[in-house]
């Protein structure tokens, strides 16, 4: 997700303190990669990206989830733990999960040319999909049917920590920093 994309227009006082915001942050912890701003959405939102669709919520609510458990890799959950001991204070965890463009996604595609749109829960398990296999299974098996890579194996979810002026609400401007992604 790109920040140059995905910038909302601000109203020149709320402009300010985000901004302000993001500088405190950044001298405070400088490990911090610069943020996206976005709305915050108690509900899954769908949007495109330069093109790509994209559907982004609150990590609790992720539509990939298994057992109402985030499925992360080692490495991801490191690097998480890592940014934690820093002592940066996070109001809340989002997740977003590049789409297929020509899976379910497809026909909300039009739709979302106008702005970002909320979904259901139901709706964001869909166009998300199930949770790939493991990779190393996964690369067995393309191994094994001779298969080339698809689409699909190339579909980034992202995690961000989301800080606003304050603790943020529904449709409040926020900044969203990516603190990890990987590639399925």
């Amino acid at each position: 997700m790109h920040s140059t994309d995905l910038y909302t227009d601000v109203p020149p006082p709320r402009r300010y303190d985000l901004t302000r915001l993001s500088a405190h942050l950044h001298f405070r912890h400088p490990e911090l990669p610069s943020p996206v701003v976005l709305h915050w959405s108690d509900e899954p939102v769908l949007l495109l990206d330069a093109g790509r669709p994209w559907l982004y919520g609150p990590a609790g609510r992720d539509p990939a989830a298994v057992d109402g458990r985030a499925v992360l890799p080692r490495r991801q959950v490191r690097r998480l733990a890592q940014f934690a001991g820093h002592g940066i204070a996070l109001h809340a965890l989002a997740i977003a999960h590049e789409l297929d463009p020509a899976g379910p996604v497809a026909e909300l595609v039009p739709d979302l040319a106008d702005g970002p749109r909320t979904c259901t829960d139901e709706v964001a398990r869909v166009v998300v999909g199930p949770v790939p296999a493991h990779p190393a299974l996964a690369r067995a098996t393309r191994l094994l049917e001779g298969v080339v890579r698809t689409t699909a194996d190339l579909l980034d979810p992202i995690v961000f920590g989301v800080v606003g002026t304050c603790k943020p609400e529904h449709g409040d401007l926020c900044l969203f920093y990516p603190l990890t992604a990987w590639r399925w």
